[in-house]
């Protein structure tokens, strides 16, 4: 147990019987499927952790279930890539504008030289100090993000509704009553995630395991997105149990 996670349960559900193996293996299909048909098969992956989301909401212990009802998979995919999209949108915005001032860096010196500015040595100077300053303001963005959107999205499944992930009102009160609950989650997804990102160097600087990650790729998609979703699923019941254990009525 480590803060009320139980790890030996959250890292190996996916492999836990024989079934659960074969439906993790469907997973891996159907992600790899998305290599070759457009994001469709991505948002199916995405709708199948709304299952997990609602298993430990009601209680139940996180386990793999068969892949059916697909219409309803494709709609709760949408959902959640719908409420994340629009939450890092601002971190998207300024990714983008870091590429390209980075592309037009090499070119500043001579288009200002071609429009005789006066200031053609301090203008790079102050670009790169721009390109710095929005470079360090994306980690602590990304990080606050990576904090409170799982809450949004486990309130869409919660509530069967795409609007519920904007009602801030309704969700942060649960994300307050536990936030050591989500940073947990979130530390052991970046722990997951460093372990899984060590493996795939080793695998591509070795010349017979890299012909292999091509296979091995939605492997570590599908095992990393239903730990991440039943981790942040836990700690938003755990919140709501507070909230409801303090709120005036109980």
């Amino acid at each position: 147990m480590l803060f009320g996670f139980n790890l030996h349960q959250l890292f190996l559900f996916p492999f836990e019987d024989k079934e659960a193996r074969k439906y993790f293996l469907t997973g891996c299909l159907i992600y790899l499927a998305g290599f070759f048909i457009p994001i469709l098969p991505w948002l199916i992956v995405t709708g199948y952790n709304a299952i997990l989301i609602r298993q430990v909401l009601s209680g139940q212990k996180p386990h793999l279930v068969p892949w059916e009802n697909w219409e309803t998979l494709l709609k709760d995919g949408a959902r959640l890539f719908g409420v994340r999209l629009v939450y890092v949108s601002p971190l998207l915005i300024l990714l983008i504008l870091i590429f390209f001032m980075s592309l037009a860096f090499p070119f500043l010196p001579t288009l200002l030289q071609n429009g005789n500015n006066q200031n053609v040595g301090i203008a790079p100077l102050l670009f790169m100090l721009v390109i710095t300053l929005v470079s360090l303001l994306i980690m602590p963005l990304s990080l606050v993000v990576g904090l409170i959107v799982p809450a949004a999205e486990v309130h869409v499944v919660a509530k069967d509704a795409f609007m519920a992930g904007f009602q801030v009102q309704e969700w942060w009160p649960i994300f307050k009553k536990n936030w050591g609950g989500f940073l947990v989650a979130l530390a052991i997804l970046y722990a997951l995630s460093m372990v899984m990102s060590i493996v795939m160097q080793i695998m591509i600087f070795t010349i017979v395991l890299a012909c292999l990650f091509p296979i091995f790729m939605p492997v570590i998609s599908i095992y990393a997105a239903v730990v991440q979703y039943v981790a942040f699923a836990q700690a938003y019941k755990e919140g709501s149990d507070k909230l409801y254990l303090d709120s005036p009525a109980t």
